[in-house]
């Protein structure tokens, strides 16, 4: 007996009530608009939470199929299923479907297996079976079942889910025509060979080529059996519609090339045609083809269910299909692919009334992106794991849908029917739904993605950072005066905590006082597309800062946090003892859910009527004699411990009753799973940059970073408590219970039995992405919160956010916290960071004043020295700077820093000098020690060595060397070395600019133009001047020797004005040799250091000041002759030197080298100052008799006499 007119009689589909809109996820996954809605055609794709599989998919749509046509299951002979996604490498997904069949266990058939080809295998497998002589008279079935999950990316908008099963019937509604033509080639366009992936490896172009050969050969090869090509209508395997398109100008393409036609489309130009070739076809393309793509275009690819998903289309579209002759192509990767024709041969009516398609499509529930993405990023990282347990929401599923209940210790799946509970079963308070919570995401998700929201949005952040910036810089009383006028906010409770020693005696036991945590502003969060200020409570220098750049980073080099929250369910637990069989009492439990669930709604009637109350019970085994009732309760926005352990009380006796096992403890658990928060953030790469490294160098740092804690406990531990900085924080501030919080995230990091990151990142696309998903409860209403006024005002500057909305802003903080610490620690070290407030902290503690806290700060850090010390040294500076300035009736504008330390060899002392300077430039701080080239600009090429060398030389002429120094201060080396600087600086400037330093100097005219390093010089060397005045008005007494400090400092500078003024009237042809050497001597300033010794004196007689001019004159000059022929050389003749001067005023400048010229320098030189020897050696006293000796050992230790 063999069957006729063989083909599909019946055709059901079954897709997930879950779906994602491609136009948003073109927004989220920050592509250019339309790449995935016009580029790839799609609209919608299907896809599938944890609970359902190809199983749970094939099982509902072949229940279907039964139920709706009435057949009984003894009457299928045949089933054979297509499908691509493995559960299992041995058990087909035919044998799982068996338990739908009870005693008809005679039933051929098992899994086809090629890519997207194994349902038209089966298909193909079913009608051979029936028209052969092996079919006893019995109907076949044919389900495909697949589930199109890709790699985080541009492919994995090509996914999709669903199954289709298909009734095979001698004089069908659809039959087989005879004649069909097949190509199969071995390529490797799109494989699996990972098995510890789902993902496939996708040769992209490879793939289309072998679909665009298969149509060729097939179109082709079918021609040479059939000329008949005439469709009524076209269907095709689609991964996406854009390939639909493609596929049928192919067949149009290869119809005119087997019919001999000319159009002017070839296979050469066909790429570049296409668009020409679809107006051409337009009318055939949109009548035949496009009708059959309703579908495809809805769920995505459902691999080996998509070619008959577009017949079911037809059939939804179309409504008479009867005498229709319909085009069928399949491909499958690898690659297999057939071409085939349907005949349509009775009214199609009674499918499409069945499936109710359009019905089923709109019941669909659009999961916002953020949510579909963490989804995806679970499913990933549970794939081919056992011990699974799943219960899916009443929302999630339609009725009568299977869904996936375990996978056991032995990966055993165990698979239940969803069932519907009917309104009269429960109080409408218990039927809960998700709807509310994907609302309101998917109403965030819109806000966001609209263009106009987004110009908002600018403008919004654009008003918080004018509100918001500087906002550090302010004072306490500033900031609480920002927020009373901007938020509403009455800050009298922020003054003193808000929380009074008699509510803290109410609160706690033994209580004898308060104790108060600093309270800050988080700034620049961005979440969910609006901007929020977060206060956070805590002692830990730098965690409030380090946020808000984050935050700030994550605000301008993205789109800010997308977060998404779980419903506020808490699970409370109740302890069963002496279990003796787990399976009884778990179907006691489950047969006695409804009451218990009402029993617990009587003791919490006021949360059902806000919408809470008990949802659900679980039964879980523990093992050793006992198991865990677990109960599940809608707390709404409280924090709900009290509740739960309320409702468990309250109905352990019910539970126990039920049972018949003896109960135990009966608690809430703080691992509240139920209750689980999202933030995420992706950012530009190339938006990374901080401090000297770029953003591709920052994110591999950090990546790294992380990855360390991936696979290291003990980093791990550190990584989280980064995150836990900001999550505790903000708990603080919002009176949460944050050590329930702390074990809620170190219990969900302890999940797989292993400590590992709460906090992920990776690298897609140049985008650095991180993800926080934490269980965290907290609430807006009860708990402490009434206790304490402050929290309701903390609270309003949030605007008053509902649990879920508090909860995602603390998580997005945590993530927040956990970037800020990756990165200080990839890039600086986390020290350096740190430092930061700390140095705050020693600033406050010394008692510097506010407003100079940060300056202070700064200080510090420049000189990498975080002490009191160094603290007090830049008060001391800044004092003299701000006296100096108000003596002088000067307002005080912006100032910068010098700092240098110089350790005096001879001396064993160490002279730190700290300054502080006026400057209008911005602001810089200056070390003596730094090769900047600033640092080389305004002090020249000698470093700090040749300062120390020269000063040390100079030292060693002193006038009492047994006298004690001053103590205090090391008042006489300090002001040698300010002298020393000053004549340094002032030198400098006049060599780097002549006309503006001089204008400066004798004017005291700001310096306009001119170098930036010029301004900053001669700002510095003008405060030096400053502070070597004042030092020597604070601490001499001697007024003729105050007034001869500074009228040799006087001389020293001006000195340098008049040396390089007679070498610009060199240039004209006139000289003045004694002037210069007057001026070039007090390069070495000599009687300055001597002077300074005075200050030493026990005895000073104002009397040797003169004495002492005429000593410093020769030393200068003795020291001024060695030194200038000692370093002339023809390279440096355009430098003061009084050596070059003479050569060139006696036209001997080539013969400078000539001993014999150096000797009539010295000769003539050598007359003018035995001359001032013989005047000294007739007034010198025996006191500075030694002095002339001293100096001549100084020449020999730091010049050498070229004679």
């Amino acid at each position: 007996m063999k069957a006729t007119n063989v083909g599909i009689e019946a055709i059901e589909i079954y897709f997930p009530k879950t779906y994602v809109n491609q136009t948003e996820l073109e927004l989220f996954d920050n592509v250019s608009q339309g790449k995935y809605t016009v580029g790839l055609g799609q609209v919608n794709m299907a896809f599938v939470r944890p609970f359902e599989d190809v199983n749970t998919m094939a099982l509902t749509v072949v229940t279907n199929l039964l139920e709706k046509y009435q057949i009984n299951p003894a009457l299928i002979g045949r089933l054979e299923v297509g499908t691509e996604s493995l559960l299992d490498k041995s058990k087909s997904t035919k044998t799982t479907l068996m338990r739908l069949f009870g005693e008809n266990t005679n039933i051929e058939g098992v899994t086809s297996i090629n890519a997207c080809y194994g349902g038209t295998n089966a298909l193909f497998n079913t009608i051979n079976w029936m028209q052969s002589d092996a079919w006893d008279g019995r109907l076949g079935l044919v389900v495909c079942t697949d589930i199109a999950v890709y790699a985080k990316g541009s492919a994995r908008t090509t996914g999709g889910a669903g199954a289709v099963a298909m009734l095979i019937a001698p004089n069908a509604t659809f039959t087989l025509e005879p004649i069909r033509t097949t190509y199969m080639k071995d390529n490797y366009d799109f494989y699996k060979p990972n098995f510890q992936s789902e993902y496939p490896t996708v040769d992209g172009q490879l793939s289309i080529q072998s679909y665009l050969q298969s149509i060729d050969n097939c179109i082709q090869a079918y021609f040479k059996k059939n000329n008949n090509l005439n469709a009524d209508f076209y269907c095709f395997h689609s991964p996406f519609h854009k390939m639909v398109q493609k596929s049928f100008l192919r067949i149009k393409l290869n119809e005119s090339f087997v019919q001999k036609v000319e159009t002017g489309f070839t296979f050469q130009n066909f790429n570049e045609k296409q668009s020409q070739m679809l107006k051409f076809y337009q009318n055939e393309w949109l009548n035949k083809a496009f009708p059959s793509c309703l579908l495809s275009r809805e769920l995505g690819n459902i691999y080996t269910g998509a070619l008959y998903a577009g017949l079911i289309s037809l059939i939804e579209t179309q409504d008479d299909l009867i005498n229709k002759r319909i085009m069928m192509f399949s491909y499958g990767s690898g690659c297999a692919a057939s071409l085939f024709f349907l005949k349509c041969n009775k009214s199609t009516a009674i499918l499409k009334q069945k499936m109710k398609l359009q019905e089923r499509l709109q019941q669909r529930i659009r999961i916002p992106c953020i949510e579909y993405d963490h989804i995806m990023q679970q499913r990933e990282i549970n794939y081919n794991k056992h011990s699974q347990q799943y219960q899916p929401k009443q929302v999630d599923l339609y009725p009568g849908t299977f869904y996936l209940k375990q996978i056991d210790e032995k990966y055993r799946r165990e698979y239940l029917v969803h069932k519907q509970l009917e309104l009269n079963q429960t109080s409408n308070m218990i039927v809960f739904d998700d709807s509310k919570a994907i609302n309101k995401i998917q109403q965030i998700r819109d806000q966001i993605n609209n263009n106009n929201n987004d110009q908002n949005t600018l403008q919004s952040q654009k008003q918080y950072n004018q509100l918001w910036t500087g906002f550090y810089k302010k004072t306490i009383q500033q900031r609480l005066d920002q927020l009373e006028k901007t938020m509403n906010v009455n800050v009298e409770p922020f003054k003193d905590g808000g929380l009074s020693l008699q509510n803290a005696n109410l609160m706690v036991e033994n209580c004898i006082g308060k104790i108060s945590y600093p309270l800050g502003l988080g700034l620049n969060f961005l979440i969910n597309n609006q901007c929020y200020s977060v206060p956070m409570a805590i002692e830990e220098p730098s965690v409030i800062a380090a946020a808000s750049a984050a935050a700030k980073t994550i605000s301008e080099a993205g789109i800010g946090f997308q977060t998404y929250s779980s419903r506020p369910v808490m699970m409370g637990q109740i302890q069963l003892l002496d279990i003796q069989n787990f399976s009884k009492i778990e179907c006691l439990i489950d047969s006695n859910r409804q009451t218990i669930i009402n029993r617990g709604n009587q003791a919490c009637q006021s949360m059902v009527k806000r919408g809470g109350g008990v949802e659900d019970v679980k039964c879980r085994n523990l093992n050793k004699g006992q198991c865990s009732v677990d109960i599940f309760i809608n707390v709404c926005d409280s924090m709900g411990a009290n509740l739960v352990n309320t409702v468990l009380e309250f109905i352990a006796p019910l539970i126990a009753e039920i049972t018949g096992a003896r109960v135990g403890i009966k608690i809430l658990t703080n691992l509240c799973m139920n209750r689980k928060v999202t933030a995420q953030f992706s950012i530009d790469i190339d938006k990374m940059n901080y401090k000297s490294l770029n953003g591709k160098e920052v994110a591999k740092l950090m990546l790294e970073a992380y990855q360390f804690a991936e696979l290291d406990i003990y980093r791990a531990v550190t990584h989280n408590k980064g995150i836990i900085n900001g999550i505790e924080a903000v708990c603080n501030a919002t009176g949460q219970d944050a050590r329930a919080v702390n074990a809620s995230l170190h219990g969900y990091a302890s999940m797989n039995g292993q400590y590992k990151p709460l906090s992920s990142y990776k690298i897609v696309d140049n985008k650095f992405i991180g993800e926080l998903t934490v269980p965290i409860s907290v609430g807006t209403q009860g708990g402490v919160l009434p206790q304490n006024p402050l929290y309701s005002q903390i609270l309003s500057i949030l605007d008053y956010p509902d649990s879920q909305k508090l909860a995602e802003i603390i998580v997005s903080v945590g993530l927040a916290s956990n970037f800020a610490a990756l990165r200080a620690l990839a890039v600086e070290g986390i020290q350096k960071g740190h430092m930061t407030l700390h140095a705050r902290n020693i600033a406050i503690a010394s008692g510097i004043p506010e407003h100079l806290v940060d300056e202070a700060v700064l200080f510090m850090k420049n000189r990498n020295s975080f002490n009191k010390q160094t603290a007090l040294e830049f008060l001391k500076a800044y004092n003299i700077f701000y006296e100096i300035g108000k003596a002088k009736g000067k307002q005080m504008k912006a100032f910068c820093t010098f700092s240098g330390s110089f350790d005096l060899i001879d001396t064993q002392e160490k002279v730190d000098l700290h300054v502080v300077f006026e400057c209008d430039q911005n602001k810089i701080n200056l070390n003596y020690a730094d090769d900047s080239t600033i640092n080389r600009q305004i002090f020249g090429l000698k470093g700090q060595e040749w300062l120390k060398n020269l000063f040390s030389v100079l030292n060693t002429v002193k006038i009492n060397r047994e006298a004690e120094l001053y103590k205090q201060n090391n008042l006489t080396s300090k002001l040698k070395l300010l002298a020393i600087l000053i004549n340094l600086l002032s030198f400098n400037m006049l060599s780097l600019d002549f006309d503006r330093s001089k204008n400066f100097i004798l004017n005291q005219k700001p310096c306009l133009g001119g170098a930036v390093s010029l301004k900053y010089g001669l700002s510095l060397m003008n405060e030096l001047i400053h502070i070597f005045e004042y030092n020597i008005d604070q601490f001499i007494g001697f007024p003729e020797l105050r007034q001869a400090l500074m009228a040799e400092l006087n001389n020293i500078i001006l000195a340098h004005i008049k040396s390089f003024e007679l070498l610009q009237q060199a240039k004209q042809g006139q000289f003045n040799c004694d002037e210069f050497l007057s001026s070039r001597q007090k390069r070495l300033c000599c009687t300055m250091m001597l002077l300074c010794d005075c200050i030493s004196l026990k005895n000073f007689n104002p009397s040797i000041i003169e004495e002492i001019k005429l000593i410093g004159r020769v030393i200068e000059i003795q020291m001024t002759l060695t030194r200038d022929t000692q370093k002339w050389n023809k390279s440096t003749i355009s430098e003061p030197n009084m050596y070059t001067y003479w050569l060139i005023a006696n036209q001997k400048l080539i013969l400078g080298d000539n001993k014999d010229i150096l000797a009539s320098f010295y000769n003539e030189h050598n007359r003018y100052l035995l001359s001032l020897i013989q005047e000294l050696e007739k007034n010198i006293t025996p006191q500075l008799g030694h002095l002339k000796d001293q100096a001549m050992n100084a020449i020999q230790l730091f010049y050498k006499p070229r004679l």
